[in-house]
Parts: structure tokens; sequence; C-alpha cells
């Protein structure tokens, strides 16, 4: 298989709606304690490794306090299922497999992501899953992309990476791979351009950029 058709995509957001699960959560802290907490702070939050959200308590004293109810009430509605599936993108998946070796990541405990898996029956068998808590550092670090490349012994930048929040992205560029930003939640700010190899305000047009992309390496 060429070097080039190594896909990664994150599955917490691309297949699953697990950033708009710890919204909703933030929403409703917001709503009763009338603490304001804004969308730079979630999206720095979401996915970030357990020493930048202890910085983000120190900057954040107030919302700190919540951390521990956000994280239990979020991973108790992913055991209990209640999460919703992004049929429009699991077909992406099918098509790019095709094409393409996948690679799936997740934020997630490697086991809590298999147990979603089995229960939307999505097939992951003969695919690699990779969990940030494998690996030393997470998000915004680049280790989980590199993890990838030392498990293929392939070279990072032949990699293409799928993601759709600022920790993804970054981790993407500092793992010096093709990082490729959805806008699932938010806009493509300054930030999220300056670390992106490409970004996309619509999935049909990743879809027709990765595809492209594939046609580009024969």
């Amino acid at each position: 298989m060429n070097l080039e058709k190594t896909l990664i995509i994150t599955l917490d957001d691309f297949i699953f709606d697990l950033y708009k699960i710890k919204n909703k959560i933030w929403d409703r802290i917001e709503s009763e304690h009338q603490v304001e907490i804004s969308e730079q702070f979630r999206m720095a939050y979401y996915d970030a490794h357990l020493e930048k959200r202890e910085k983000l308590g120190r900057e954040y004293p107030k919302i700190a306090s919540f951390f521990n109810e956000v994280e239990l009430t979020f991973n108790e509605m992913i055991d209990n299922g209640k999460v919703q599936i992004n049929n429009e993108h699991l077909a992406y998946l099918t098509q790019w497999s095709r094409v393409y070796q996948l690679i799936y990541c997740t934020n997630l405990k490697l086991d809590r992501m298999k147990k979603l898996l089995d229960l939307f029956k999505i097939d992951y068998e003969n695919t690699h899953i990779i969990s940030a808590k494998q690996v030393l550092n997470s998000k915004p670090e680049g280790d989980i992309y590199l993890k990838v490349a030392r498990l293929l012994n392939i070279k990072a930048n032949t990699l293409t990476v799928i993601d759709s929040t600022l920790n993804g992205i970054q981790a993407a560029y500092l793992a010096n791979t093709k990082g490729l930003f959805l806008a699932q939640f938010h806009e493509a700010n300054a930030t999220i351009k300056k670390f992106a190899y490409a970004h996309f305000k619509q999935s049909h047009d990743l879809n027709e950029y990765v595809l492209n992309l594939i046609n580009q390496s024969e």
C-alpha cells in the first residue's frame, strides 16, 4: 500500500457527537451556576491532555471546580450509549476504505470506544484504533500521530489526518502530518488556519478533497 494512502480519522467527532455532548454539559453548568463558559475555553479544554487542563484550571479558577463533574457525566453518557452517529460521515469511511488504509484515533479509553463501535455495529476488525490514553502526551502534542507513524513504520509527513478541534489540528501540525480541519462545531479561526494543511466548511468538500488527494498520489 502506498505511503500516501494512510488516512487517520478521529472517531470522537467525525462519527460520533462527543464534542456536542460535552458542550451540552457545559451549557447546563453555565445555566445552573451562572458562570460564563466561553467557546474559546470549551474548545481548548475538550480533548486536551491533563497538563493543559490543569493550566486551564489555573486560568479559569471559577470553572475548574466543575472539571470532575463534566468528565464523570460525559463518560456516563457515553457508557450508556447516549450518543448519535453521523451516517453521512460513516458512508465516507466506507468509500475511503476502498482506496486508503484507515487508522482510527480516539481521545477515549480504547475499551470505551470499542464498546461504542460495537453498540452501533461499526466494523473495526481490520482497522488499527489508537487511543490518546496510550501515549505520554495527549493532544495538542503530536504523540498520538507519531505513534501511528511508528506503528506503520513510515514517516509522519506521509500521513493525512482529519480532525475537527483546535487541539487535534495542532497535534497534527506538531507531528508534521497533513492536518485537514473540518468545521463541524466552529469556524476555522486564524489559529486553526495556521496549523491546518487545509480546512473545510462542509463535509462534502472534505470528501472531494480526500478523493482528489489519492488521485494526485497515483
